[in-house]
């Protein structure tokens, strides 16, 4: 028997393989890319402070890249974050919100749930930002362009629900 006292082994390093986020993509996307994603409902007349169709996209796959890889720096556990449990929990809500935008807003038909829901990624994105920046800038800087964005699109989105009546709710124009 040996003298020297016992060490545990090392943890392997936190390491992330190309699949993995690429199949989280391709399951946060999965409804949008089944949702026919043209207008939410007959008459429905788009805000006039809504950039054209194509920007959508192109804009979403870049903050999805940028939300990622803010996350999975997030989850790298050599990295000192305090409120690393909570941010996680908030990155999550913030993934149920944008893999359900397309059925709240063109399945159901919603301009009202579609500003809530886009007001509520903006707060809880925005809050994830305060709270990360204090231990770790580099994610805050990588998900800034998400408040950017959704803080556009939740003016845009109150003023869409604004001049459009709601079906699923059955209230009228308001504007």
């Amino acid at each position: 028997m040996s003298d020297t006292p016992y060490t545990p082994p090392e943890p392997a390093p936190f390491r992330v393989r190309w699949w993995q986020p690429l199949l989280f993509w391709l399951v946060v996307n999965a409804w949008g890319f089944v949702e026919r994603g043209a207008q939410p409902f007959a008459g429905h007349q788009p805000s006039p402070l809504q950039p054209p169709g194509w920007v959508f996209p192109v804009m979403w796959f870049t903050l999805n890249v940028l939300q990622i890889w803010g996350d999975i720096r997030l989850l790298d556990p050599a990295r000192h974050i305090r409120d690393r449990r909570l941010l996680i929990g908030f990155q999550a809500v913030t993934w149920v919100i944008y893999a359900t935008f397309s059925l709240v807003y063109f399945t159901l038909g919603s301009p009202i749930l579609a500003a809530a829901w886009t007001i509520g990624f903006f707060v809880i994105t925005s809050a994830c930002i305060a709270l990360v920046a204090r231990d770790d800038g580099g994610i805050a800087l990588i998900w800034t362009p998400s408040i950017l964005w959704t803080g556009f699109a939740s003016v845009v989105g109150i003023h869409n629900a604004l001049i459009n009546p709601d079906p699923l709710f059955g209230t009228p124009t308001l504007w």
